[in-house]
């Protein structure tokens, strides 16, 4: 799963329901590309999200993005790789999406470092490297990233390429759910209805399971009684 910078989704859904004050959403991109021209990187990073999510226009939002990273955006870069990650607007290259989030992700931004481990971890675009791949996600998950904290978790429940470890896992999902994950409460309400770690909580599982199908994950859902 290749993950989205949050600011742009923000960003893209605060214009596209604008609905009748659409107007000033073109007035918003004129602004934008006004300031982008202007030399401000950071609007153009902001263009590129309009193009790319309101206007579904990934191609013309890349050379945005280029530009922004170039100049040291670490959001835009993190997009760049997203399109070269998915072949949005642009051939797939999985080995500049790994560079592009290496890049980021060394100036600090955790979604870059989230899409990162995703590729050590499956040895996509780079060799793979459990390890390395365990660091980032924890890395991303202590700067915020709710859904590197999940599938930090997870990999320790499930021991995908790592020593399986449920209760260290519990302790990464626990995070995330805290961070407003509802895939994590569930899983984790999942861990304490089986005993994983060794304590069954019937009444916590019940909990977490509806805490995860109120924030939207339909397999918490199945389990609500």
């Amino acid at each position: 799963m290749i993950r989205l910078v949050g600011l742009a989704f923000l960003f893209a859904a605060a214009l596209a329901c604008s609905g009748p004050e659409r107007p000033n959403s073109d007035a918003r991109r004129a602004m934008l590309q006004a300031s982008c021209a202007a030399g401000d990187l950071t609007a153009c990073y902001r263009l590129g999200t309009y193009l790319e999510y309101v206007e579904s226009s990934p191609a013309a939002a890349l050379p945005l993005y280029l530009r922004a990273c170039d100049g040291k955006v670490a959001s835009a870069c993190t997009n760049l790789g997203s399109l070269y990650g998915r072949g949005s607007g642009v051939a797939r290259d999985d080995a500049k999406a790994a560079a592009l989030y290496r890049n980021a992700c060394d100036r600090g931004d955790a979604t870059a470092c989230a899409n990162l481990a995703d590729f050590l971890m499956r040895g996509t675009g780079v060799p793979a490297d459990p390890a390395a791949g365990l660091a980032l996600y924890g890395k991303a998950c202590e700067a915020g990233d709710k859904i590197a904290c999940r599938d930090l978790g997870a990999t320790y429940v499930s021991g995908d390429r790592v020593p399986r470890d449920p209760t260290l896992g519990a302790r990464w999902l626990q995070k995330g759910c805290d961070l407003g994950s509802a895939q994590a409460c569930g899983d984790l309400a999942n861990i304490y209805d089986r005993g994983s770690t060794g304590v069954r909580d019937p009444a916590m599982a019940r909990r977490l399971y509806r805490r995860s199908c109120a924030g939207g994950y339909q397999q918490a859902c199945k389990m609500v009684r």
